[in-house]
């Protein structure tokens, strides 16, 4: 009875959501205020209902109903609880249906925040969403529907796939999904500008805090994904440019231009149709990334499913919001195009240089990524496009994208002299130059130019940032700025976090050191300055899995240092083997085991490696989300301080103050 009642909660979410779209529109083309308002409600409702159905499917995992088709397809009895309700996003159809729940959150969390503005312009805000959250609800339950029954009723399930049985499958997911769809919000806001005729509306300074969330979401699932990758799926990396990868990384690319293009366009009313654009294509990136995911079209690790009926649907529909959308710039966009009001030496000149750099980024992400599969369909046979394409093409932009980081934090706007310039660059130029080949020197004992340059392009981008908050800092010391510090320090911790991700990426991928051989108990065998002893095979029985586990002593210079356990799983249900890597984590390395094939009776083949600096990546990723948590809460501040002055100064406070 219960997935019946989560199915008819979809059915009225999808209601909620349809009506949403329609009455305000209604209410817009006649004038009538009352209808206008009925997209508060009917946003609410549709969240609520959505809520209440991807709640009943996760108590139908937790007790165990096999008779719906998709838990029995992702579940099992023994499996613990956790991984249970977990198990909700773990396969296809309870992942598109987090997706929609994520869609219908935020449609409701813009209802609620922008309770007090502009009718009219938000209600097409809340309008577009509302369309969004009824096309998806309905491929949902025609399509992929998670509350389908099956009969007969198995005994068993089949148990969630082994590689996301882990604490990430938990965390890396839901926020991957809260990033991707939070740009459904920039989207939105993008349509209502196109659509609307008033243009005063300060329609960017709303919209960025709600690009900045889906932005900070959006890191940290692509965070959380590479560290589960890593420590999970034993082959010791943290970046594979596998397709599904790819597919986060070019929202990503386009959300962080767009977050900049907002703040030329709030402050100086310049990008415009730079921040439309953006705003468009990458909420259609994190559709295409849906569709790459589900549609089986490329072959990824990743991957959810392979059913080309559901890729179709997908594709269709983001043709269409493409269309749509691009129909709706075409005709109305002319209004923003307006003659550039700002020089070359100028912030607004240094962030379009960084936005058309990420673009064409985007652009080399997304050639590379679907080429072979043009290469294929147009009967030209099967091509690879791998890690050296991406290197050779994306590393070197990267490099220049940072050196406009750099000066778009130094620079005025409008229009800076080239003595102003240089300036205010020549300290972080000298120190970054000076530091970055001592520390190459350091690390490499002579000069390797990737490693310079990678040192050099860090200290840039964070001391340049540094030097930005110190000149802001003097200029407004001694006025009461709200909000003001705050801002600056989150972008310093934002473009600090991008410099220790450059130096652990850098350190990571250069210093890397491994070693393979046949080892079993008493085998001793010696990495770098590091000597690893096998010193027993212990048979360990999990709560679904039964697994082999070798213990090895780790020591250096005749000290030891730690006892790492990597293990082989062998899961009965699935029939499945995993290695689990053992992992030993220092501020400056983690030494890194796994656990093979056995070869004999007691032997395996054990596959050690050091992996310097890796954790500086994520290092870096906590330290960019923190910035940008940091700059929503300054316009929190903002808005508070803004709404207590309003008060204030009502007529109605006067009175009383008088």
């Amino acid at each position: 009875m219960i997935p019946e009642v989560g199915h008819y909660a979809l059915i009225l979410g999808f209601a909620f959501a349809l009506l949403g779209g329609i009455v305000p529109v209604v209410g817009l083309l006649q004038k009538d205020s009352y209808l206008i308002r009925y997209a508060w409600p009917l946003s609410y409702g549709a969240f609520l209902f959505i809520t209440a159905a991807i709640g009943l499917l996760g108590y139908s995992f937790a007790v165990d109903d096999f008779s719906v088709a998709y838990i029995a397809h992702h579940s099992n009895s023994q499996l613990p609880l956790f991984f249970k309700l977990a198990a909700v996003w773990g396969g296809h159809e309870g992942s598109f249906l987090f997706w929609l729940f994520s869609l219908s959150g935020w449609a409701a969390a813009v209802a609620y925040c922008c309770r007090d503005r502009d009718e009219r312009f938000i209600a097409r805000v809340l309008v577009t969403l509302a369309i969004l959250t009824a096309v998806f609800s309905l491929f949902l339950l025609l399509v992929s529907n998670p509350f389908l029954r099956q009969f007969p009723v198995p005994v068993e399930g089949r148990d969630l796939n082994p590689m996301l049985q882990d604490v990430g499958l938990i965390f890396h997911p839901p926020m991957l999904y809260l990033g991707y769809v939070g740009f459904a919000v920039s989207f939105a806001f993008a349509v209502a500008v196109l659509t609307s005729r008033d243009t005063s509306i300060p329609w960017t300074q709303w919209s960025r805090p709600w690009a900045v969330s889906a932005w900070v979401f959006l890191t940290g699932g692509i965070a959380l994904g590479s560290w589960w990758a890593y420590y999970e799926l034993g082959w010791g990396g943290w970046w594979f440019w596998d397709p599904v990868e790819n597919a986060s990384l070019m929202p990503w690319l386009t959300g962080t231009a767009l977050m900049h293009s907002l703040i030329i366009t709030e402050q100086r009313k310049a990008l415009t149709s730079w921040t439309l654009l953006l705003a468009i294509f990458t909420f259609s990136l994190s559709l295409l990334g849906t569709f790459i995911v589900r549609s089986g079209v490329l072959t990824s690790v990743h991957a959810f499913a392979v059913d080309p009926t559901r890729g179709v649907t997908l594709l269709a529909i983001l043709g269409a919001l493409l269309i749509i959308s691009l129909t709706l710039f075409a005709v109305n966009g002319g209004r923003f195009s307006l003659p550039a009001k700002f020089g070359f030496n100028s912030k607004e000149a240094t962030f379009l240089a960084g936005n058309s750099l990420f673009a064409v980024a985007t652009l080399t992400v997304l050639l590379g990524t679907f080429y072979p599969m043009i290469f294929q369909v147009l009967g030209l046979g099967n091509i690879s496009v791998g890690a050296p394409y991406f290197n050779a093409l994306f590393v070197p932009m990267s490099f220049v994208l940072f050196m406009f980081m750099g000066l778009g934090v130094l620079i005025r706007w409008r229009r800076a002299t080239t003595d102003e310039l240089i300036t205010r660059s020549l300290a972080p130029v000298s120190v970054s130059i000076v530091l970055g080949v001592a520390l190459s020197v350091l690390f490499e004992r002579g000069i390797n130019v990737t490693i310079c340059l990678s040192f050099i392009t860090a200290l840039w981008v964070s001391l340049t940032a540094l030097q930005a908050f110190y000149m802001r800092y003097t200029v407004s010391k001694g006025k009461r700025l709200v909000g003001t510090s705050l801002k600056s320090l989150a972008m310093v911790v934002a473009h600090c976090g991008v410099a220790v991700t450059i130096i652990g990426a850098a350190l990571v991928s250069h210093y890397s050191v491994e070693v393979s051989n046949k080892m079993g108990p008493g085998d001793v065998l010696t990495l770098g300055e590091y000597e690893f002893t096998y010193r027993e095979t212990e048979l360990i029985i999990g709560p679904n899995y039964t697994a082999e586990q070798a213990n090895i002593e780790v020591s250096k210079a005749d000290r030891f240092e730690a006892m790492i356990q990597p293990q082989r799983r062998h899961y009965t249900v699935r029939t499945m083997n995993m290695s689990e890597p053992g992992i030993k984590w220092y501020w400056n390395g983690d030494i890194y085991i796994t656990l093979a094939e056995k070869l004999d009776r007691t032997d395996y083949a054990v596959r050690i490696q050091y992996k310097p600096y890796v954790r500086w990546l994520w290092i870096g990723s906590i330290m960019m989300m923190l910035g940008g948590t940091m700059a929503l809460i300054s316009r929190y501040k903002v808005r508070v301080a803004q709404r207590r002055e309003s008060k204030l100064q009502s007529p109605a406070t006067i009175m009383i103050w008088k």
